[in-house]
């Protein structure tokens, strides 16, 4: 018989053993990954943000513009509205879109913009597409037309061309495209 004295001899192992090690490293990588992503998804974030900043710029500019385009001494003559223009009218004519916007980009605080995305000024788009990658951070303004009472749609939206005339009060969308090339609507608005 064997005595209670008798002991089996056990390693003790008082330190981490090379699995452990290797576990604790795959640990500091996986945060240190995790932080690195953090880090990129934060700045990208944060490019997202100015593009909606300067899409709530021109909605601001525009809507205060709005308000005293259709007077006679309105500080910006080519939005003036009213103005009828030609039925062969080029974007550069007085009363149309394409005046209108060359004169915001040459004289007011809008032309200073920066797409933050390619660090170049934001350019406005027909449409925002998740497949087009060089639409980040671009500007879509939508003419909204009203339907006739009792539609299912209140207005249909079109994108506002350079030749299209702003003799009339007009109900505006602006929505900005985003890092994954969906449209975030900034706003609805009157001009």
């Amino acid at each position: 018989m064997a005595s209670s004295s008798e002991h089996t001899t056990e390693h003790m192992h008082l330190g981490p053993n090379s699995a452990d090690k290797l576990f604790l490293a795959f640990l500091v990588l996986i945060v240190v990954a995790v932080t690195w992503l953090g880090v990129v998804n934060y700045r990208e974030a944060l490019k997202v943000e100015a593009a909606k900043s300067n899409g709530e710029a021109w909605v601001a500019w525009l809507t205060e513009t709005g308000t005293t385009r259709f007077e006679a001494n309105t500080p910006h003559p080519a939005c003036k509205g009213g103005v009828k223009p030609t039925a062969d009218a080029k974007a550069d004519t007085p009363g149309t879109w394409g005046a209108c916007l060359a004169h915001i980009m040459a004289t007011t605080e809008l032309k200073d913009q920066v797409n933050t995305f390619f660090n170049k000024p934001p350019h406005f788009v027909a449409a925002c597409d998740p497949k087009d990658r060089t639409l980040m951070g671009a500007i879509l303004l939508e003419d909204l037309m009203p339907t006739p009472p009792g539609s299912a749609t209140p207005f249909v939206a079109s994108q506002l061309l350079e030749t299209d005339s702003v003799d009339y009060k007009m109900q505006l969308r602006l929505s900005v495209c985003d890092k994954g090339g969906a449209a975030i609507k900034v706003a609805e608005f009157e001009f």
